[in-house]
């Protein structure tokens, strides 16, 4: 699997039907389609990402009555219902790469109001071992759950950015959210 892009990890999360927050792409000027997007999937907050570059704009607690004012410094743009609102709920957040070598890379909060950006920043988990590194791994709350998770799928090679929850929630009521998928970029 090669993922280059953000467009690209889109695609592949929606083809491999992984589960996500409501999540839609739009452009600079689609003021309407936000409005219906936002009374389909109502929520409290919601989370905008700049589509256009990594590391873009990100802003993850947009009270619903400000989205429209919010994204009018974008050309190309996700808005997604907010983790935000599940921050009672999230247990462990961050991304994870297993490698076929059996290497594993991963960089983990339990902090449940982190997001992925404040999970690479202020890591309470930055490891590289093996998968039979038990000791260490063990360490990782639910480690074996997200390991299902992510081999049941066929994400070996890829790096997984997630969330997980202590209860169901997405589109298709699971204790993950797959945000991003990367390979080559």
């Amino acid at each position: 699997m090669k993922i280059e892009n953000k467009l690209e990890s889109i695609k592949v999360i929606n083809d491999l039907r992984l589960n996500k927050f409501p999540e839609q792409l739009f452009k600079g000027g689609e003021e309407e389609a936000v409005r219906n997007f936002l009374e389909q999937y109502p929520a409290q907050y919601y989370a905008i990402r700049d589509k256009e570059r990594a590391n873009g704009i990100f802003k993850l607690k947009v009270d619903a009555n400000k989205v429209l004012e919010e994204i009018k410094d974008y050309n190309l743009f996700t808005i997604n219902v907010s983790s935000i609102n599940y921050v009672d709920n999230q247990l462990l957040v961050g991304e994870i790469e297993f490698l076929s070598n059996n290497e594993v890379y991963a960089i983990l909060t339990t902090n449940s109001q982190a997001s992925v950006r404040d999970a690479i920043k202020c890591p309470e988990f930055n490891i590289k071992t093996d998968i039979f590194n038990d000791t260490l791994l063990n360490k990782i709350p639910h480690f074996n759950f997200i390991y299902s998770y992510i081999m049941s799928h066929n994400l070996k090679d890829v790096i997984v950015e997630f969330a997980l929850f202590n209860k169901e929630v997405g589109i298709k009521k699971e204790k993950i959210i797959i945000y991003e998928l990367r390979t080559h970029y």
